[in-house]
C-alpha cells in the first residue's frame, strides 16, 4: 500500500540544463565532510550555535547584527553549517532578520542567506524559494531602487553609512539570486522577472562600486545562459547592452571577473538570437571580438598573482571562449560570411534539397562558384574588424593553395576560429600542460583541455573529412596553422599525460576526447613513444568506464588511418586488437562475457569500416589481407546478429539503432571487400 504521504510529497524540482558551468561556486575553500559525533556536535551546538540563534533574537540590535555576523564566519565550517540548518537558522532569518527595523541587521541578514546559498546550493536553495524569499527580494528591491535613484541624483543626499549598507545589501541579494539561479528550472524562471532583471542592469553603470559591478555583470551572465526569458527582455535593452559593452571592453586588470562576465553574457545573447535577428551586427560586436576579449583576460589572470577573483575571472573565460567555439563549429556555414554573423547573408544551403545531395546539386559546379564569389565580394566589402583581426584573417586568406583549389567546397573565413588557433590556443597551452596544486587549480586544468578540445573538434567537424552537408571548408593557409597547433597539443599536453601512467580517470576522459579530435583532423602526429599503446593499455584499465573505453577505440581508429611505411607495426596492433575484441562476442548458446560491451563493438566495428575502406591503402594488403581479416569478419555476422538483438531497444534505442547500422554496414563491408579482390 502506498504512504500516505505521498499524495502531499511535493515534486522534486527539474535541475537547471546550462552549456557553461558555475565558476562561483568552483572555487570555494573545501571543506571536511561533517563530523558524526553525536557527543562533538553536542558540545558545538551547545557552546556556539545555541548562542548565535539567541542573539540573533536579542534585544539589541548591535547584538542581533553581531550575531548574524559570527554565524556567517562559521558557515563554511560544514560541521557549523550542517547545524546552523539544524537549528532552523533559515526560518528565523526570514520570519524576523529580514524584516529588522535596524538596517545592519537586515543587510547582515542577506550576507548570512547569500553564503548559505553558496556552500549549501540545491537543497537550500529551494527550500528558500518555497518559503517565499523571492518575495522579500522584491520588496527590498524596491526600498534600494529607490534610494540608489537618489545617490546617482546627488550623492551626498544619503549619509556615507547608510550607502554602506545600502551597498552591502545590493551586493548579498544579486549573488543570492546569482545562487538560487543555478538550482532550477523554476527557481531560474522566477528570478528573470522584469523587475529583477532591470535592477541589475542599472547597476552596471559607472557610479556604481566596482563591487557592484562586477556582481551584477555576473548574475547577468549566469541568467543569460540558455535562458529565452531572460534573451527576451535583455536583448531589448539597449542600456543595458552598451554597459555590457563598456564593461567587456574595459582595459582594468583589477576588474579581469567583470570583463570575463560582460564577455559572457554578450555571448549568452548573440547564441540565443533567432537567425533572422542578427544582434552582433545591430550592436556591432562579434564573437571574434569576445575571443579577443576573453583571450585577454586568460593572459592578464595567469600572470597576477592567485586570487580567487583571478582563479574565477580565469574559469570564467575560459569556460565562455568554450562555449564560443561550440557554437561557431555548430554555426559554420549557415551565414555565408564569418563563420558567426559578424555580417548576416541567407543561408547558402538550398532550402528545397536534401542536404546529403547539397555538394551534388551542379554538376559542373559552375553555379556554386558564381555564387560564392558574390558572397565572397560581401564578405570583403561590408566586413570591420579591428586591426589585430584583420591581419589574422589576411594572413590565413592570403594563397589558398592547390589543396583548396582542389576541394569542391569554398574557403570560408572564419575570423573566431583564426584567432581563437592563431592566439587562444597560445594563451591556453600553459595552463594545459601545468601541474595544478590544489583543487581550483585542478578545475581551471580540466577547463582548458575542454577548451582546447573544443577548437580542435571545429577543426574536425568542418575540416578533417569530406562532407557532403556542408558547402564550405576553412581556407587553406588557416588549416596549415592549425596542422602545427595540433601537432604541439598532442606532442606537450596529451603525450606527456600518456606516458605518466596517471591514475586520474577523470583526466584520462579529457585526455582521449582531445586525442580523438585532434587525430581525426591530424591522424600522422607521431607515435613514436608508442602512444598507440598507452590508449590500448588505458582501454584495459580496471577503472576505465565504457564510455572511455569507446573513446580509446576512436583514437586509435584514428591514428590507424596514417599511411607510411613506419606505420604499419603500428596499424597491425590496432587492426589486430579491433579484430580481437569483437572476435569476444559469444556464439548462439554461449554465455555473454561480462566485459563485452556493444558500445566498444560498434566502435572497433566503425572503427574496422573506417580503416580498411579501400585497398589502395599502404597498409591494406599487409595487414587487412595478409592477416585475415576478411574471414574473421565473416564470422562475425551472426554474432553481431546476437548482440543487437539482445539490446532492449525500449530503454536504449539509440545504442539498438548504431548496432543495427553495424551490423547492416558489417554485411555491406564484406561484399565491398570481397569484391574489391576479385
Amino acid at each position: 500500500m502506498a504512504d500516505s504521504t505521498s499524495k502531499n510529497r511535493r515534486k522534486q524540482s527539474e535541475p537547471r540544463p546550462r552549456r557553461k558551468a558555475a565558476a562561483t561556486t568552483l572555487f570555494l575553500d573545501s571543506d571536511s565532510p561533517p563530523s558524526t559525533s553525536t557527543a562533538e556536535n553536542e558540545v558545538i551546538r551547545d557552546q556556539k550555535i545555541l548562542p548565535i540563534i539567541n542573539g540573533i533574537q536579542a534585544a539589541s540590535p548591535a547584538d542581533r547584527a553581531q550575531h548574524l555576523n559570527a554565524a556567517t564566519s562559521i558557515v563554511e565550517d560544514a560541521q557549523c553549517r550542517k547545524l546552523l540548518l539544524r537549528e532552523h537558522i533559515v526560518r528565523v532569518v526570514m520570519e524576523q532578520s529580514l524584516l529588522d527595523p535596524a538596517q545592519d541587521v537586515v543587510a547582515a541578514a542577506w550576507v548570512l542567506l547569500d553564503k548559505l546559498v553558496e556552500y549549501e546550493g540545491h537543497d537550500v536553495s529551494v527550500h528558500l524559494f518555497r518559503k517565499g524569499i523571492l518575495k522579500l527580494v522584491d520588496s527590498t528591491i524596491d526600498n534600494l531602487d529607490s534610494t540608489i535613484n537618489t545617490i546617482q541624483t546627488d550623492t551626498k543626499a544619503v549619509p556615507p553609512a547608510i550607502q554602506l549598507l545600502l551597498w552591502s545589501c545590493t551586493t548579498s541579494i544579486i549573488s543570492l539570486l546569482t545562487g538560487l539561479g543555478e538550482a532550477t528550472l523554476d527557481l531560474l524562471k522566477a528570478i528573470s522577472a522584469p523587475k529583477i532583471l532591470a535592477f541589475a542592469s542599472k547597476l552596471l553603470v559607472r557610479a556604481t562600486p566596482d563591487q557592484v559591478q562586477t556582481v551584477a555583470t555576473v548574475f547577468l551572465d549566469r541568467v543569460t545562459d540558455s535562458n529565452a526569458p531572460a534573451y527576451k527582455i535583455l536583448s531589448k535593452d539597449a542600456e543595458c547592452i552598451a554597459q555590457l559593452l563598456r564593461l567587456a571592453s574595459a582595459k582594468d586588470v583589477a576588474a579581469l571577473l567583470r570583463t570575463a562576465a560582460a564577455c559572457g553574457a554578450l555571448n549568452n545573447l548573440i547564441i540565443q538570437a533567432p537567425a533572422d535577428d542578427d544582434f552582433s551586427h545591430e550592436h556591432h560586436i562579434s564573437q571574434a571580438q569576445l575571443a579577443e576579449l576573453l583571450t585577454a583576460v586568460v593572459q592578464d589572470a595567469v600572470s597576477r598573482p592567485t586570487s580567487r577573483d583571478t582563479q574565477q575571472a580565469l574559469y570564467t573565460s575560459i569556460d565562455t571562449l568554450t562555449d564560443l567555439t561550440n557554437n561557431v563549429t555548430e554555426t559554420f556555414g549557415r551565414n555565408a560570411t564569418a563563420a558567426n554573423g559578424i555580417n548576416s547573408v541567407p543561408d547558402e544551403m538550398e532550402e528545397d534539397a536534401d542536404p546529403d545531395d547539397a555538394m551534388d546539386s551542379d554538376a559542373d559546379g559552375s553555379d556554386l562558384e558564381d555564387e560564392d564569389d558574390e558572397v565572397a565580394d560581401e564578405s570583403d566589402s561590408d566586413s570591420e574588424l579591428p586591426d589585430e583581426l584583420g591581419a589574422d584573417l589576411d594572413m590565413v586568406t592570403g594563397d589558398e593553395g592547390t589543396a583548396a583549389r582542389a576541394s569542391k567546397r569554398k574557403p570560408l573565413p572564419s575570423p573566431e576560429l583564426t584567432y581563437l588557433t592563431i592566439h587562444t590556443v597560445r594563451a591556453i597551452l600553459p595552463i594545459a600542460t601545468s601541474t595544478p596544486s590544489d583543487e581550483p587549480s585542478r578545475r581551471i586544468t580540466n577547463a582548458s583541455i575542454t577548451l582546447l578540445s573544443a577548437i580542435a573538434r571545429a577543426f574536425a567537424v568542418i575540416a578533417a573529412k569530406p562532407s557532403r552537408k556542408l558547402k564550405f571548408t576553412l581556407p587553406h593557409p588557416l588549416l596549415e596553422f592549425y596542422q602545427a597547433a595540433a601537432t604541439s597539443i598532442w606532442d606537450t599536453v596529451i603525450t606527456p599525460v600518456l606516458l605518466s601512467n596517471s591514475a586520474d580517470i577523470n583526466l584520462a576522459d579529457k585526455m582521449t576526447t582531445l586525442a580523438i579530435h585532434i587525430t581525426a583532423f591530424a591522424p600522422s602526429v607521431s607515435i613514436s613513444h608508442n602512444q598507440h599503446r598507452s590508449f590500448l593499455a588505458l582501454y584495459n584499465a580496471a577503472a576505465a568506464p565504457v564510455p572511455l573505453k569507446a573513446a580509446c577505440v576512436r583514437v586509435l581508429a584514428n591514428l590507424a588511418q596514417c599511411q607510411g611505411a613506419d606505420r604499419i607495426p603500428a596499424n597491425k596492433e590496432i587492426g589486430t586488437f579491433f579484430i580481437t575484441t569483437v572476435n569476444r562476442l559469444p556464439y548462439l548458446g554461449d554465455p555473454v562475457p561480462d566485459d563485452v560491451y556493444p558500445e566498444v563493438i560498434v566502435a572497433c566495428l566503425d572503427a574496422i569500416y573506417d580503416v580498411y575502406a579501400d585497398k589502395e591503402f599502404d597498409y591494406d594488403e599487409e595487414v587487412f589481407v595478409q592477416l585475415g581479416f576478411l574471414k574473421y569478419l565473416r564470422s562475425f555476422v551472426g554474432r553481431v546478429k546476437g548482440m543487437v538483438k539482445r539490446i532492449d531497444k525500449r530503454k536504449n534505442p539509440e545504442l539498438r539503432q548504431s548496432a543495427e547500422e553495424a551490423l547492416l554496414n558489417l554485411n555491406a563491408f564484406i561484399k565491398y571487400k570481397t569484391q574489391e579482390r576479385e
